[in-house]
């Protein structure tokens, strides 16, 4: 019974698939839309950023391993741990953070 019942990305993709069908037969473009975007983000296509602080507080981090003290020293242990196990997930060795903004540019 619980096998049966198991969600997985999978059977969120097919029913999500499933939905955008129907919805494009019924002609509700705007539901077609939001299950082709709710499915990109369900495999990491499509991710929502927002920055935390003030604009250009991250703008000095260089280092995954500086974003991730900062990350554990307001966040806590947990959200640290959180993002080093996705950021093993996409890629195993991240690569050192560039800045690509100064601390007066505005983030939109």
């Amino acid at each position: 019974m619980s096998r049966k019942h198991t969600i997985t990305v999978e059977s969120l993709l097919n029913d999500l698939a499933e939905d955008r069908t129907l919805a494009r037969e019924v002609g509700q473009v705007g539901a077609a839309i939001q299950a082709t975007q709710l499915s990109a983000k369900l495999v990491g296509l499509l991710v929502d950023r927002k920055e935390s602080g003030a604009p250009g507080d991250f703008a000095a981090l260089t280092t995954v391993d500086e974003v991730m003290a900062v990350v554990r020293a307001e966040l806590g242990e947990g959200a640290a741990a959180a993002l080093s196990a996705a950021l093993a997930r996409v890629e195993p060795d991240p690569p050192a953070v560039e800045a690509t903004h100064t601390a007066g540019d505005t983030v939109n």
